[in-house]
């Protein structure tokens, strides 16, 4: 009797160390973390041209830049929706973010990369702002973004910006950039789209980029001259950026109070959702623009 007791021991000895060590596999198996696939040679976003990141608001129930380029923000009836990764900013016809201190890294941008996911509809009325760096003597100020409520209802008619550095010989001091006619953005409303467009001063070239996807643009677009190419024109070269004061997200600068006038009827708020918005310093190569609309759009 006492040996059998002693052999049903010993077994239940071993039953025990056996369920424990495949609790111990399951529990590894379970907690061990897989290591995310390296996209473009970066594990996050962040990663993508870290050195030259200036600027990046990720609305998690916030408005601070965490880069601290831009500072003093104050928020007008602004609220959050979902956004692409986490939160979003949640426009709307009477909101903005106003702020009060741009740092030199900003001020002083000589090429410029402006990354950011939107969520929009169509509108009509006039031109929404997305963002603008304002200038205190001049009506279109310094650098921005801004989608046309014109054209078809499927289509979007986008503008961008620039002010660059120029000569006294050349009698201009901005310029637009726009995405119309045969170059007018579609199936951009109703769903997130990455929008990110670049401007290298050192080549004079500017890009854009919709979903990681690098637009075919026409030389008249995508080569900024300073004179007539056809004889032998330059570039237009590096950013000048002046006389800058505050900053916006969501509407002009007119919007802000003095020293600008009351925005004109046609300036309007933007209305749609927007998340990680990033300004860099440099032009973004196409590797760095597709690793970072997949990074972000896996929530990374």
């Amino acid at each position: 009797m006492k040996k059998n007791k002693y052999i049903f021991l010993f077994a239940s000895v071993l039953a025990s160390q056996f369920f424990v060590s495949c609790n111990e596999d399951s529990i590894d198996k379970v907690n061990t973390l897989i290591a995310y696939e390296a996209i473009g040679g970066y594990e996050n976003s962040d990663n993508v041209a870290a050195a030259n990141l200036v600027t990046k608001f990720s609305f998690e129930n916030s408005i601070t830049d965490s880069k601290n380029g831009i500072t003093g923000g104050v928020g007008k009836n602004v609220t959050y929706g979902n956004g692409i990764k986490g939160k979003a900013y949640q426009g709307s016809s009477n909101s903005f973010i106003a702020y009060s201190a741009v740092a030199s890294s900003l001020v002083d941008l000589k090429s410029i990369t402006v990354s950011m996911w939107i969520n929009t509809n169509p509108h009509s009325g006039g031109a929404q702002s997305l963002f603008m760096l304002p200038k205190t003597t001049d009506f279109w100020g310094n650098i921005f973004s801004l989608i046309e409520g014109t054209g078809p209802a499927t289509t979007m008619l986008m503008k961008n910006h620039l002010q660059k550095d120029v000569t006294p010989s050349i009698a201009w001091s901005g310029q637009f950039i726009e995405h119309g006619g045969a170059n007018v953005l579609t199936n951009m409303f109703g769903t997130w789209k990455h929008v990110v467009w670049a401007y290298s001063g050192v080549s004079s070239t500017y890009s854009m980029y919709i979903d990681g996807q690098k637009l075919n643009l026409p030389a008249s677009i995508a080569k900024r001259y300073a004179s007539d190419p056809l004889s032998g024109g330059v570039g237009y070269g590096d950013l000048a950026s002046s006389n800058v004061s505050k900053f916006i997200i969501g509407g002009f600068q007119q919007h802000l109070g003095a020293p600008w006038n009351a925005p004109d009827g046609w300036m309007l708020n933007y209305t749609g959702l927007m998340d990680e918005f990033r300004i860099y310093n440099a032009a973004l190569s196409d590797n760095e623009v597709v690793a970072l609309y997949k990074l972000e759009k896996d929530n990374r």
